[in-house]
């Protein structure tokens, strides 16, 4: 599907990095859909951390997108890079999405955007906080039902996953050893990993794969690389000595700061969820325990279907889903610092910051907030900043903000992207 065809159904694939998880929307919708919603523009989080969020607008009618950014969760700046129609693009079209961020710092980070018409996408770099662009070398990802993702470890070291989901089903993994000027293929098909993972790396060898936190599709390892990307292994970490030796814990994605670095793991505790957290401090070879937070006990029950455990993380696998109930949702701030989200209909459900430096652990009702008990993702900035995004009808999502550790939500409400907003940056 190219060029007239795309712009006539309306219909796109967003592949976005929220904070650490890797969240696959696809996005289709009708013009009488449209019609009957209030506003065709949905919004994604594409990038949470490093005292940064990094939000971007997307129209499902017109395909036009922009791009803004906040470091208090209070004021946003439009950062969009600025864009020129290629020739044949239909008036009041726009052929790129803005849907993967990086940023290692508020002022120093990438946007990266995927054409829908084709396979291209195209990357910039800022180093003022997006008040000018540097264009760097884009990717391509393969197949039209596909999408990229970006990440970095330092300003220099950063990696670039491709996903094809369509026809040309493909992967392959890129990176760059000077901030994204070139980009080398460390692997077009990695062995023994899940290719529809979301990597994140601790070095330019180490690195692990893991897939978001859904009661689908969640995993009960990780996948370990030392090696760059081009070899994996299954990873499992001992379980503490409180849990029961058969029972099954959800991994979640590892969050690096240097050679420091901690991985959750949510293990089933009766009629609650026990959250662990494992630290490393030679950038992922040894985990232990962390000291601090032995374990965070939050409400909700957790069901591990055991049968289809291992095969049910990787892309086209059973449909039986791993976990049932409302599986907590967590994201890191830093490694010190973490989100855990307990789903609950309107008005319910809690949020908790765990501090692994101290012994606080601050809970507060989601009073503010319609139900989060469909796919969420939670990207955090820092102990008092974080991002919700949670679905809505006709395949749009709305996205919260909070700037006081969840004791109040506001929606976000951004004007509708144009093509003359996306032309100008």
């Amino acid at each position: 599907m190219r060029g007239q065809d795309l712009w006539q159904r309306r219909s796109s694939r967003v592949i976005a990095i929220v904070g650490s998880v890797l969240v696959a929307i696809g996005l289709t919708v009708s013009s009488n859909a449209a019609a009957t919603s209030a506003t065709t523009t949905s919004t994604i989080v594409l990038f949470g951390g490093h005292g940064v969020g990094i939000v971007a607008t997307y129209d499902l009618n017109t395909g036009c997108s922009e791009v803004f950014l906040s470091t208090d969760m209070i004021k946003w700046r439009n950062i969009t890079p600025p864009l020129k129609n290629p020739a044949g693009i239909p008036k009041g079209q726009c052929p790129y999405v803005w849907n993967s961020a990086y940023f290692v710092s508020p002022s120093d980070g990438w946007l990266l955007a995927r054409n829908g018409g084709s396979t291209n996408t195209i990357l910039r770099h800022t180093l003022d906080g997006g008040r000018t662009w540097i264009t760097q070398p884009g990717g391509d990802t393969g197949s039209n039902g596909g999408g990229e993702s970006i990440s970095f470890v330092s300003a220099a070291l950063g990696w670039r996953q491709q996903f094809g989901f369509g026809s040309n089903f493909n992967f392959s993994l890129e990176r760059t050893l000077n901030g994204g000027t070139t980009w080398a293929t460390r692997s077009p098909d990695p062995q023994g990993s899940c290719i529809s993972a979301s990597d994140v790396f601790a070095s330019a060898n180490v690195g692990f794969a893991s897939v978001t936190w859904a009661p689908a599709t969640n995993p009960t390892h990780l996948w370990r690389t030392n090696d760059g990307g081009v070899h994996w292994s299954l990873m499992t970490l001992p379980r503490p000595s409180s849990v029961p030796s058969t029972t099954l814990g959800l991994y979640g994605k590892p969050v690096f700061s240097g050679l420091i670095g901690v991985v959750p793991v949510d293990y089933p505790d009766g009629n609650r969820q026990a959250v662990y957290f494992y630290v490393t401090h030679d950038g992922g070879l040894r985990w232990t325990l962390d000291s601090v937070h032995p374990r965070v006990v939050v409400g909700g029950v957790l069901r591990i279907n055991r049968q289809s455990a291992a095969a049910q993380p990787c892309f086209g696998g059973t449909l039986t889903p791993v976990a049932s109930r409302h599986v907590v949702v967590i994201a890191a701030a830093s490694p010190t610092t973490w989100w855990i989200l307990q789903p609950g209909v309107k008005g319910e459900g809690s949020v908790s910051i765990v501090s692994l430096k101290g012994d606080h652990i601050a809970s507060t009702k989601l009073r503010d907030l319609p139900s989060t008990q469909k796919e969420t993702a939670l990207a955090a900035l820092n102990s008092k900043g974080a991002l919700l995004t949670l679905p809505i009808p006709y395949g749009y999502q709305s996205t919260y903000e909070t700037s006081n550790s969840g004791a109040s939500w506001t929606k976000l409400d951004f004007p509708t992207p144009t093509e003359t907003s996306a032309g100008l940056g």
